[in-house]
Parts: C-alpha cells; sequence; structure tokens
C-alpha cells in the first residue's frame, strides 16, 4: 500500500470546505497547509517541535486521518539537517513513540503504517510547498 498511497499525496494549502468538511482546527482563509490524498481520502498534519518536558529533543507530531479515523502520532527523530546550496535537507524518522487511539479505531497497523510513511515521505521537512533546488531526503527507521 506504501508505493500506491505515496504518489498520491501532495502539500497544499487547506481549503475552506475542507477545514469545514473535517473540523480542523484552522481559521478559514489562513493558508495552513497539510499533506493529503484526495483519491484515498487521507490526510496528515502537524509538524516537527521541540518539546520542553523532552529537553527541546524535536519529534514529530501529527494527526493522520485515514479510512475515517483520526490518529494521534507523535514519532521520534533520528536527525535533521535543512540542508544547505549544495546539500538536499533530510530527515530520519527513527520510530513511532504514540499512536491514539491505542486500537487505532480497529486499523491495522501495517496499514497504517504505510499510510503514514507514504505521507511523511511527500511531508518533508515542512509539509509545504518545494522552495530549495533538492528533494527532501526521508529516511524511515521503522
Amino acid at each position: 500500500m506504501f508505493e500506491a498511497t505515496q504518489m498520491g499525496f501532495v502539500n497544499e494549502v487547506v481549503s475552506d470546505e475542507d477545514i469545514a468538511r473535517y473540523n480542523l482546527p484552522f481559521k478559514p482563509g489562513d493558508g495552513r497547509y497539510w499533506t493529503r490524498d484526495r483519491e484515498l481520502d487521507c490526510y496528515l498534519w502537524g509538524g516537527i517541535i521541540e518539546n520542553y518536558s523532552r529537553e527541546y529533543v524535536p519529534e514529530g507530531r501529527f494527526w493522520l486521518f485515514t479510512r475515517d479515523t483520526l490518529l494521534d502520532v507523535s514519532l521520534n527523530i533520528d536527525h535533521v539537517d535543512s540542508g544547505s546550496l549544495v546539500d538536499a535537507p533530510t530527515i530520519a524518522w527513527k520510530e513511532v513513540s504514540h499512536i491514539q487511539p491505542r486500537d487505532l479505531g480497529g486499523l491495522d497497523m501495517k496499514d497504517v503504517l504505510s499510510v503514514l510513511r507514504g505521507a511523511l515521505a511527500v511531508f518533508g521537512l515542512d509539509g509545504e510547498e518545494r522552495r530549495g533546488p533538492f528533494e527532501p531526503i526521508v529516511i524511515f527507521q521503522f
């Protein structure tokens, strides 16, 4: 499923209609981005944060919607490199540290991880449109 879903995900500005449809916590017209696969009706939003309780170690905090189920997902990061004029930005996702609900809303863990990897591969470092000369390199260790 991963290869099939990866091609359908795109980073785009959330429409006002989708904000209302999915009851997203965004103001209409705010220009917030998400990573979306319209065909599969999946989306990912969130990002990389530095958490004081984790001594400012960056982590990924996301909401993944797939198969009519909204999942709260946290991931540990092995490393992040924002790149340079001659190097591509790189992020290595170490592991999924938290998913709620614990029973995944009845979904299969392999399917959830496959969709998550596909969405994160397109999300890159910030989930927005590509601005540099290089596509981000996304590495999964899970």
